[in-house]
């Protein structure tokens, strides 16, 4: 009789075991992950090496920092999926940032970014559609928009 008590046991442990291993593969692959691309231009469409690329997804206190390719190419691989801010900067080059980029479940987004010859000082801002500048000097600041 304690044979059997003691191959109902066994069995019933690796049954549980089994059952919690395959919840959890199931469970995270759910969950899902995104992929975020790019390229790094200049205003003349030519491809910037060496751009230092960071997204950053402040719900999820998530950042992420790599160095664009020889052929200004980056990847972001395996991110959850959500709403990022990207940033770019290059030397010789005002400082790009670029928000609302969206990372969607198993389907990668596509991102280039052109940067502006400037001031790393200055920073160009593009968001749903609009433009803005800012400069981290003390003087005075003036722009002009033209439809």
């Amino acid at each position: 009789m304690k044979k059997l008590d003691l191959a109902s046991s066994n069995s019933l442990i690796l049954g549980t075991i089994l059952f919690l291993l395959f919840s959890f593969i199931s469970a995270a692959g759910q969950g899902g992950t995104s992929t975020i691309n790019g390229n790094v231009v200049d205003p003349q469409g030519n491809r910037v090496a060496g751009a230092t690329v960071t997204l950053t997804n402040s719900d999820r206190n998530f950042t992420r920092t790599q160095t664009s390719s020889d052929s200004g190419r980056f990847n972001f691989n395996l991110i959850p999926p959500g709403q990022y801010q990207l940033e770019v900067e290059a030397k010789g080059f005002k400082k790009a940032v670029q928000t609302d980029v969206g990372a969607r479940v198993d389907k990668p987004t596509d991102v280039d970014v052109t940067l502006e010859i400037g001031n790393v000082a200055e920073t160009v801002t593009v968001s749903s559609g609009s433009i803005s500048r800012s400069r981290s000097c003390l003087s005075k600041l003036v722009i002009r928009f033209r439809c």
